[in-house]
């Protein structure tokens, strides 16, 4: 568990002793974060660590939201979403403490141990859950991927036999050969749709392994970040996406070339009836 701790300077020495009791109350599984130097950079230094941290710990003090460089660690934390809990300090006043709407403020040490720890397990099981859900839904889309692309299939199949279908029904006579072109034409722009879908569903999964990335971060794993990269890097992996879009654009290709020879047939048609 880690938590960034905001206190006052003029705080430090009691916000130590109350940060060393918190230790102890953990046993020492907490891992404590805090920025101390306001160097030009400062704000980036602290985001950096709050963005990394479980918990926002305010050590409220006599006029600790006088300190502008403490608003701004606050205003930032909420901005974030980050959980805040205060702990008081002996000099903490009653205005102090009012301005804490919104987040729990613990007299002791044990007591705010106590709190965090309940909050994190809960949190910890809620991404859990939202981590099998994400995990599952990818499962979904990728079965839903191999529907729409046998359905495609299908329909570009049927389309280019229908097409056949016709010109033999008309003996291939010049009224034939136009219904064959234009199932022929059908099925090339059906080939379009097909592959943006394809590309749809990429744009869809990518966005959910982005989501299932950061949720593995917050629980401190990286299976499917570490699987990503053993299979770019040492075995060459194409991406679903990629390898499907080249099918459907060789298939287009055959279906063009289709198309070529209905036009060519229809070409000699015309010629042969008015020049033979």
């Amino acid at each position: 568990m880690k938590i960034f701790v905001c206190n006052k300077k003029t705080d430090l020495k009691e916000s130590d002793q109350l940060l060393r009791e918190l230790m102890k109350e953990s046993e020492n599984t907490i891992a404590i974060l805090r920025e101390m130097e306001h160097s030009n950079d400062w704000k980036k230094r602290v985001e950096k660590k709050i963005q990394e941290v479980d918990f926002v710990l305010l050590i409220v003090g006599n006029d600790t939201f006088n300190s502008e460089a403490l608003k701004w660690e606050y205003a930032k934390s909420k901005q974030l979403n980050k959980r805040i809990v205060g702990l008081k300090l002996k000099s903490a006043t009653e205005d102090s403490v009012l301005f804490c709407q919104g987040f729990q403020v613990f007299e002791t040490p044990n007591q705010c141990f106590r709190y965090i720890d309940k909050i994190f397990e809960d949190d910890r099981q809620l991404l859990l859950e939202q981590y099998k859900i994400m995990v599952g839904s990818t499962e979904k889309v990728t079965e839903q991927r191999l529907s729409v692309n046998n359905l495609f299939f299908t329909i570009t199949s049927s389309i280019l036999s229908i097409s056949l279908l016709i010109g033999k029904a008309f003996e291939f006579s010049l009224i034939g050969s136009i219904g064959m072109i234009l199932f022929g034409g059908m099925a090339f722009l059906i080939s379009f749709l097909w592959e943006k879908l394809i590309r749809s569903y990429g744009k869809l999964n990518t966005g959910k392994f982005i989501i299932i990335d950061q949720i593995e971060k917050q629980l401190r794993t990286n299976m499917f970040e570490h699987e990503w990269k053993i299979l770019k890097e040492e075995v060459g992996y194409e991406s679903n996406t990629d390898t499907e879009a080249v099918v459907v654009k060789r298939f287009r290709w055959f279906i063009l070339l289709v198309l070529f020879l209905e036009i060519l047939y229809f070409s000699y048609k015309i010629y042969f009836r008015h020049f033979v």
